[in-house]
């Protein structure tokens, strides 16, 4: 396995439950995990609550994809065939 497969997160879930909630929780915990301090994409959480929002009407899963580095953490999310990325570098 190489190291670009073991340090992504996916997280699928119903944007028929509180779809803001869930993805900043995911952040937070993928943040934890890597040991990445929260004060420096701050940014991203909202953007990627923003995101989240605008891909998720009329569809029947939303799924994040978290794919931290040493420097960098992206987030790709994905609905309905479409998806967007967004990252925060330090």
């Amino acid at each position: 396995m190489s190291d670009a497969e073991k340090t992504f997160t996916t997280v699928k879930f119903s944007p028929d439950c509180e779809i803001e909630e869930i993805s900043r929780v995911a952040l937070a915990a993928v943040l934890r995990i890597h040991k990445i301090d929260p004060t420096v994409v701050s940014e991203l959480a909202v953007s990627l609550q923003q995101e989240i929002k605008k891909i998720s009407s009329k569809t029947s899963f939303v799924e994040v994809e978290f794919q931290p580095s040493e420097n960098k953490i992206s987030a790709e999310v994905r609905a309905n065939g479409n998806s967007r990325t967004i990252s925060a570098i330090w």
